[in-house]
């Protein structure tokens, strides 16, 4: 019986949010443009900071992580005009993602590996 109570009071407990702390290679595409950024991402509690770099610059990225799901975003610009990339991922595990990417005018989908 007291098994029992104990797995039940376990069930009760939240599910602790996962820490994405860290660099992460990004592999996608936006209506046929590769998107391959390495984002560094900072966790405190459920917020990120951090940056994503690529062919294109560098940028400051902000968003959040809420259980498994993880949302963060940066402004680009390519080609003269300013875009708002918005990712928004489930983990497959601590050191994988995958989800989409929203450009505004267009989207896709992307996977990201945490590096070591």
């Amino acid at each position: 019986m007291k098994s029992f109570a104990m797995m039940l009071c376990l069930m009760a407990l939240p599910l602790a949010a996962a820490d994405v702390t860290g660099d992460w290679k990004v592999e996608g595409e936006i209506a046929g443009n590769p998107v391959t950024p390495t984002c560094t991402l900072k966790q405190e509690g459920a917020k990120l900071s951090g940056a994503c770099k690529s062919e294109l610059g560098e940028s400051a990225l902000k968003g959040e992580v809420d259980g498994e799901k993880v949302k963060f975003e940066y402004e680009i610009d390519y080609n003269g005009t300013k875009y708002l990339l918005t990712y928004s991922a489930t983990l497959d595990s601590a050191n994988s993602m995958k989800g989409t990417v929203d450009a505004g005018v267009a989207s896709g989908a992307f996977t990201a590996k945490k590096e070591k």
